[in-house]
């Protein structure tokens, strides 16, 4: 009895497996994965423009898309690397590597750029915008997952700026390209491929950036309808170089002859320049055209360059938006004509948020003195061990100088406690961490966030957090900027659009690192090698079949 019951199990199993089998070999993959990242994308302009949108831009991603509301980056810094290597690794800076846009070399005792790579060489023009590639970035992607899988499988990323076309894509992929601004061109670098594609050729030679540039920048609606912002001249807002006043309408076209017609990229055209030559790209590769599901990586860089001059109450970072908003509606109507309405997965989020201009809110937020903590930390350790122990301060870290730390005979441990106790009586500091030793005074969710941005041989030996709101005094001089653990910074929107997604909205704590995940598992490969987000139930549960 019991050995007829036995065989029965075993068989029930069997079929159990047999039909997971043959479910996964018959699941439909979408034709294209398109991961669209606009950089310093706040959660709120999502609503804030919300009645100024069209319909086939924002409002349709929105309205017929799965809409994750609560989404966040769990560490700090919030920067652009970081956060788009976030976005292709499904891990955090800890993991990828990627612990800021720059930071402190300790070997050799400079600034290393998160993407340079002085190894290989320009292509497509004769600066040396090109010598960047992915050699920093500890974990593979998504897209390089995907091609492992099957190597049929197109991989490609777009962005103006090189670290938003490199990171979300990685080392084994078929391109990335981003914007020469010296000579106003898509460009790539010899670590990819040893001359551009002819219809990146063909693109170039187009010259948008001065049809663009020569249009000038004026208000897309009459400027008086822009009442969600601020005045159009106010005194925390950044000019362009050559121009008297940061007001509209700005004189693109006479601007562009101090500027180059490299300040494209400060401009929403930039914007429209990606899409166009995205539209290229997935022609001249035959994106989507096959079974095997390929993948765009597009970075809108413009609205970072804008948001930083000009701050996120400005009239133009509201026209921006309303100009993109018309890019995303060309764009999508273009994928459900090039490669078909259900056949292609838009996933849209962002790198980052950013902070309100301190001088906006009227008081509430301040500048924090880095230089002046820098000192101060300076003549704190020459009085308390006769040694000037500060190797560098960067991205709120700090580097203790090891060589001189072992010349004198220092206890590393009893010297990081001291400075700690410095810098938590400091004015503007609200956290202070050594991550390595979990030791950390502050608030909890701030310190986990500061452990998930902490590379061991990369971030500093301590952390520090300024108050909430507050900038650093660089940006006194205006504009805005972004990398703190707080939620103007971390909270970003998920929107899933197309290929059998249900309408809907999600307010569940949802975290950047699981999408790599996420689109992982929905095509059923392994996800990044380095991955620890965890696929997002609510988003694949919700799911329609057909």
């Amino acid at each position: 009895m019991k050995s007829i019951s036995k065989q029965i199990s075993f068989a029930l199993i069997l079929c159990l497996f047999s039909s997971i089998s043959v479910t996964a070999q018959n699941q439909k993959h979408p034709k294209l994965i398109v991961l669209l990242t606009i950089d310093q994308l706040r959660y709120d302009y999502i609503s804030k423009y919300w009645a100024r949108y069209g319909d086939g831009g924002f409002k349709k991603l929105v309205s017929e898309g799965f809409y994750q509301a609560n989404t966040h980056f769990s560490y700090m810094p919030t920067f652009t690397g970081v956060g788009h290597a976030t976005l292709g690794t499904g891990t955090t800076p800890a993991i990828h590597g990627i612990a800021a846009n720059n930071w402190y070399d300790r070997v050799s005792k400079k600034k290393m750029y998160c993407v340079s790579d002085e190894e290989v060489n320009t292509i497509g023009s004769k600066s040396d915008a090109g010598k960047y590639s992915p050699k920093n970035l500890r974990s593979s992607t998504f897209a390089e997952q995907l091609k492992m899988a099957n190597s049929a499988s197109k991989t490609i990323g777009i962005a103006i700026k090189d670290r938003g076309a490199i990171l979300p894509v990685g080392h084994f992929t078929d391109g990335a390209y981003w914007f020469d601004s010296d000579e106003a061109k898509f460009i790539t670098s010899s670590f990819y491929r040893s001359e551009l594609p002819k219809w990146a050729n063909e693109f170039n030679q187009l010259n948008l950036p001065k049809k663009y540039l020569d249009q000038d920048w004026n208000t897309l609606y009459p400027i008086e309808t822009y009442t969600v912002s601020t005045a159009d001249d106010v005194p925390f807002e950044k000019a362009y170089k050559g121009e008297e006043k940061p007001v509209f309408p700005h004189k693109t076209k006479e601007l562009s002859k101090a500027n180059g017609l490299g300040m494209v990229k400060n401009t929403p055209y930039g914007n429209t320049f990606t899409v166009e030559f995205a539209k290229k790209a997935i022609i001249g590769e035959d994106l989507g055209k096959d079974k095997f599901t390929d993948f765009l990586s597009i970075s809108f860089s413009s609205t970072d360059y804008i948001g930083h001059q000009f701050g996120p109450h400005s009239i133009e970072i509201e026209d921006t938006y309303l100009r993109l908003d018309q890019d995303l509606a060309n764009l999508i109507q273009f994928l459900e004509t090039q490669v078909g309405q259900n056949e292609f997965l838009i996933v849209l989020t962002s790198d980052h948020g950013a902070a309100d201009i301190p001088a906006h809110v009227n008081g509430s937020a301040q500048y924090f003195k880095n230089e002046e903590l820098k000192k101060e930390l300076e003549e704190y350790s020459e009085l308390l061990y006769q040694v000037n122990l500060i190797e560098a301060i960067a991205n709120e870290q700090v580097y203790i100088d090891y060589e001189q730390l072992n010349a004198n005979n220092l206890d590393f441990s009893e010297v990081k406690s001291s400075f700690m106790e410095f810098l938590k009586l400091t004015e503007g500091i609200v956290v202070v961490s050594d991550p390595a030793n979990n030791w950390c005074i502050g608030e909890k969710t701030i310190c986990e966030r500061i452990a998930n941005g902490y590379h061991s041989k990369r971030s500093g030996d301590l952390f520090f957090v300024i108050e909430p709101g507050w900038l650093g005094s660089y940006n006194e001089k205006g504009g805005t900027t972004h990398g703190s653990p707080f939620s103007y910074d971390t909270h970003v929107p998920l929107i899933w659009y197309g290929f059998n997604t249900k309408a809907g909205i999600d307010y569940t704590l949802t975290s950047i690192k699981d999408i790599a995940p996420t689109l992982s598992t929905l095509l059923g490969i392994s996800s990044p090698n380095g991955a620890t987000g965890m696929p997002i139930s609510n988003f694949l549960n919700s799911r329609a079949t057909r």
